[in-house]
């Protein structure tokens, strides 16, 4: 995914595709089986796809997403531009599926690890990649327990720009949910909920 057809051809799909979910779940309960049955519906109707490559980013080592538009962006560039995005600048995949966890340095982000109350007055914003995100010394991933998983630079320059987008937007979405619903006293604006502790 992400997907684009007309509504005819993608009601089509549909039909088949809850047809065969079931069946191929039974066959294959390790396979994605809403996916898997998905391409199978597709090609039972007749409908071949155009794959696009450059569209969606998600897991930082997987083929067949835009990672190439990340590695080619300056490294003093990556937090940037994953905080605000410039197409003009730096052409970027526009779907980033947040299936996995990312995380640079001393950040982590993964959605599992987003508390419930996160859209609350008193609860703080999450810490952020600083402006040494690219630094050598900040070429790992924490992982929980403490541990470190190293980064090669081309997943390090990866896992910055994706964290720093998405802590970035769940922030802005928390400071939204701030002004528009919190005393101004309340409102706990510090940048300091780190998802690992």
């Amino acid at each position: 995914p992400p997907y684009i057809a007309t509504a005819l051809d993608m009601h089509s799909i549909v039909r088949r595709w809850a047809e065969l979910v079931p069946k191929v779940h039974r066959a294959k309960p390790e396979l994605m089986s809403e996916m898997y049955a998905y391409c199978l519906a597709a090609a039972d109707m007749g409908l071949p796809h155009e794959v696009v490559d450059s569209m969606m980013l998600s897991s930082d080592d997987a083929y067949g997403e835009g990672w190439d538009m990340i590695d080619n962006i300056p490294d003093g560039e990556v937090c940037s531009s994953g905080i605000i995005p410039n197409q003009s600048l730096h052409p970027l995949p526009t779907v980033l599926h947040y299936c996995q966890n990312y995380g640079v340095g001393n950040v982590l982000f993964s959605k599992y690890l987003i508390p419930s109350d996160i859209f609350t007055c008193q609860k703080p914003l999450l810490i952020e990649p600083g402006d040494d995100a690219m630094s050598p010394d900040n070429a790992y991933k924490p992982k929980l327990g403490g541990q470190k998983q190293e980064l090669k630079p081309n997943m390090h320059k990866r896992n910055v720009f994706v964290t720093c987008a998405i802590t970035s937007i769940v922030n802005e979405a928390s400071l939204f949910f701030k002004l528009h619903h919190c005393d101004e006293a309340d409102a706990n604006k510090e940048r300091t909920l780190n998802l690992l502790a």
